[in-house]
């Protein structure tokens, strides 16, 4: 349990679940404003770990050029190889003039990639049109993806503490069971499954949702893990009493959100493919 006891957890999620997806309803530049936040305040929190590490990153610009990916998200994901390569070479130059380490070249850019860029699948999974099988596709799919992550974590949990016996991963989170791992994995997909017993998505859709969030939604946790323990640190920081950072609360969505996006970019392809 994080600092902050069951009551902080509690209350934190009272107002923050109901926010998220208030925000996730409205969609456009609202669900814009939703992930540019999460995703700045977990970067900023990931360059502040890479201080324990003796890294120093060129925050502005990093955060400046996280701000703008996620616009870029948010108005067409096609001119993002051109803005990834422009904040490259833009750090590139200001750590050189300023004589600095190239290290600083690679955390900086590495906390771009790592948390705006995917995080931003989030954007395309919410603003996604597949053909207009139900009215507003991509509005309950991004719901489900939500639910996924939130069902996948809870049955994981609760499952490593029935019945957790093997460690998953013990060099990197001692706590975490392979038992839990699997009750996560098909707590995701269940709930995928019902929302499409529902009609609100397709059945493929459901089965990539469920195991994006169960496979590679846990996969992300772990590496925030690895970090925060190659850090020396708990959580990644204090802002939400209960549950840590933003970056804490978030790790599963930074691997779940991408790799949903890409199978709906690929889907037309695959259906082509197997039909």
């Amino acid at each position: 349990m994080k600092k902050g006891g069951l009551g902080s957890r509690l209350l934190v999620a009272a107002w923050g679940v109901p926010l998220i997806l208030g925000l996730t309803w409205l969609g456009g530049w609202w669900s814009g404003l939703l992930v540019a936040f999460i995703a700045l305040a977990a970067q900023g929190e990931y360059y502040r770990l890479l201080s324990n590490l003796d890294r120093n990153p060129l925050k502005a610009m990093g955060l400046g050029s996280g701000l703008t990916v996620v616009l870029v998200w948010v108005i067409g994901y096609e001119y993002l190889p051109w803005v990834l390569v422009a904040a490259f070479l833009a750090i590139a130059v200001a750590v050189l003039l300023k004589g600095r380490s190239h290290h600083e070249i690679l955390s900086t850019f590495g906390g771009i990639c790592y948390i705006p860029l995917l995080i931003g699948g989030f954007l395309f999974i919410r603003g996604w049109d597949g053909g207009g099988w139900t009215a507003e596709e991509g509005k309950w799919l991004a719901f489900c993806v939500w639910g996924a992550i939130w069902i996948g974590d809870t049955a994981a949990y609760a499952g490593g503490r029935m019945m957790g016996r093997h460690k998953l991963a013990p060099s990197v989170s001692p706590k975490k069971t392979i038992e839990g791992f699997v009750f996560g994995f098909f707590g995701a997909i269940l709930f995928s499954l019902l929302w499409w017993k529902l009609g609100l998505v397709r059945l493929d859709i459901a089965i990539a949702v469920g195991v994006c969030a169960g496979l590679f939604g846990q996969i992300g946790d772990l590496v925030e893990s690895a970090l925060k323990r190659e850090c020396g640190v708990k959580d990644s920081a204090e802002l939400l009493p209960g549950h840590g950072g933003i970056l804490d609360r978030f790790d599963s969505l930074l691997f779940t959100a991408p790799t949903v996006a890409m199978y709906l970019m690929v889907r037309p392809q695959l259906l082509v493919l197997f039909t």
